[in-house]
């Protein structure tokens, strides 16, 4: 069995996530998905990965929900460092 990679919050991306889920509970299942994929880094799908000064940093950019932050092979960790919503609520 993989281990699987930690996944921490810098700066405000926690709150950023819970305020996420509060105001858009349609969206748990979906950010639940994304976050799974991440401790399998590299994730399969949903996300956009590229490589800038040395750092692994990930997005998904074309997805409802934007989750971005870096991946640090040497520790197993994905730092996610913002967290928003790309649509309005009717």
């Amino acid at each position: 069995m993989e281990n699987k990679w930690e996944i921490e919050y810098r700066d405000n991306a926690k709150e950023e996530l819970e305020d996420v889920i509060k105001k858009n509970s349609d969206l748990k299942e979906l950010i639940i998905q994304r976050l799974e994929a991440l401790e399998d880094f590299p994730p399969d799908k949903w996300f956009e990965l590229r490589r800038h000064l040395g750092h692994d940093l990930f997005t998904s950019d074309s997805q409802i929900v934007r989750i971005s932050g870096e991946a640090d092979f040497k520790a197993r960790t994905v730092f996610i460092n913002k967290v928003t919503v790309r649509r309005k609520l009717q």
